[in-house]
């Protein structure tokens, strides 16, 4: 079942997730980076909106969504149920267009003068058995697992370098339930980006994923004992830079 004719937002030119990119035959010109282009229409969806359009969805649209989200590369069930991983997925592979459509209007504007861009068309142009039409980047994502003792020692680490002290059980069970929950959720996977060149040639584009060490340094910075640590931290290099220690 095909994506096509399913609205996943309003025409528009305003701030937000770009999902489609329809060319104006009739358009006025205007003046862009390479030249002279016809004026394209383009639906804008909140995330707000994406997920209710998915929750609203039919079954075998669901189905359909979550089938052509796995062919093209995303970490997802194929089901026609309401799932949070379908759902995530959905946002992640919206984001991924939208980045493909600025990119688009910034670089190659007559691109989309004689060539419409859904959803649809950039699942399509990701999935192995490409048919034809709109080739565009080819969107890999990577989830990060990391083993408990492995995540247990980074949260020790990091407290340890603001407090001084070692992780309680208490934080380590917070600050693992917290990394685990960030590293299952597909915005945060790595992704890497293949853009064809030409002549069998591609730019790849890579883009970490998250990064559990530098979470927890901005999460325990705000903790009162470490603000109150790197104080003291402080007080006592500057004692002992008048000899008084």
């Amino acid at each position: 079942m095909s994506l096509q004719g399913v609205d996943f937002g309003q025409q528009g030119r305003g701030t937000g997730i770009i999902t489609s990119s329809t060319p104006e035959p009739k358009g006025a010109r205007l003046p862009l980076s390479g030249g002279l282009a016809k004026q394209s229409q383009f639906t804008i969806s909140s995330e707000k909106q994406l997920i209710e359009q998915y929750r609203k969805m039919a079954p075998a649209m669901r189905r359909a969504l979550s089938q052509r989200l796995k062919d093209a590369g995303y970490q997802t069930p194929v089901t026609d149920k309401y799932n949070a991983a379908v759902r995530q997925a959905f946002l992640a592979a919206s984001s991924d267009l939208s980045a493909e459509i600025n990119y688009l209007r910034t670089n190659d504007p007559a691109f989309l003068e004689s060539n419409k861009i859904d959803l649809d068309t950039f699942l399509k142009a990701q999935s192995s058995g490409r048919d034809g039409g709109y080739e565009g980047p080819t969107t890999v994502r990577q989830k990060r697992n990391l083993r408990p003792e492995a995540i247990e020692a980074t949260i020790d680490e990091v407290i340890r370098e603001f407090t001084g002290r070692g992780a309680t059980a208490d934080e380590i069970a917070k600050y693992t339930a917290k990394i685990n929950k960030k590293l299952s959720q597909p915005k945060n996977f790595a992704k890497t980006v293949y853009t064809p060149q030409g002549e069998g040639m591609q730019m790849q584009e890579i883009t970490p994923g998250f990064e559990p060490k530098e979470y927890l340094f901005q999460q325990i910075a705000k903790t009162d004992e470490a603000k109150a640590n790197k104080v003291f931290g402080f007080y006592n290099a500057f004692k002992r830079a008048l000899g008084v220690e």
